[in-house]
């Protein structure tokens, strides 16, 4: 079949269509800047407001922290505020050096657990995956060898570098029984040290409670907890 001869007047080679493009592409960005201006604005009248509301409610809140801060010294220098403020401090310095070693033995085993989590945790993964590629081989020749595989990757040990510098192989059933046997041991210490600071706890609570019984305002920090939600 002979080729059809190419007219003289070709719409697609014979004519720009570059103006039709610049003026496309010039009302796509016009759209574009008016959406995100009615998303922004257009719809939010409300938004200017809410700036003025947000400026003066902050002043009139860092106004009244300083009123709210007079009046609970005032509180402070009742007879009954001094004899809890008493309790409180004497409840925690009896407490002091034994929450001091909690503190200091929960941190150990913190540290010593997140050394063994981060090696602990990419050989779970891996024995997961090894699993789940057991479960869902068909063959019987194919669980056989990946469980092979399982069992083999098990057996071998892997290094935990502990903070205080000491090294340790563990083989995975190891290590699965040394993360969950620090776990158990920072749930225990976190157990006691809460156990030591109750009675400071304690304190500190009828303290507040005071303080907001024979305020008259809100106190201090009430008064910052609304200034951080009015401005966020």
């Amino acid at each position: 079949m002979p080729e059809k001869p190419i007219p003289e007047q070709d719409p697609i080679t014979g004519k720009s269509y570059a103006i039709h493009y610049l003026i496309a592409t010039v009302i796509l960005i016009a759209t574009l800047f008016w959406a995100l201006y009615d998303e922004a604005w257009g719809q939010r009248p409300w938004k200017a407001f809410q700036d003025h509301w947000k400026d003066r409610y902050a002043a009139f809140l860092n106004t009244a922290k300083s009123t709210s801060a007079k009046s609970e010294q005032s509180v402070e220098k009742d007879p009954q505020y001094a004899a809890l403020k008493q309790d409180y401090d004497k409840a925690y310095q009896d407490s002091k050096a034994q929450a001091e070693e909690a503190r200091k033995k929960l941190d150990d085993a913190s540290a010593r657990l997140l050394a063994v989590q981060s090696v602990f945790t990419d050989r779970r993964a891996y024995v997961n995956a090894l699993t789940y590629e057991l479960e869902t081989s068909t063959s019987g020749s194919s669980k056989a060898s990946k469980q092979k595989d399982i069992d083999s990757y098990k057996a071998e040990q892997a290094t935990v570098e502990f903070p205080d510098g000491t090294k340790q192989k563990f083989t995975f059933p190891q290590l699965e029984e040394k993360y969950n046997e620090i776990r158990d041991e920072r749930t225990k210490l976190s157990l006691e040290l809460g156990d030591v600071l109750k009675p400071v706890t304690a304190a500190k609570a009828k303290m507040d409670e005071y303080i907001s019984d024979h305020m008259v305002d809100l106190t201090p920090q009430q008064i910052q907890g609304l200034r951080k939600r009015a401005t966020e």
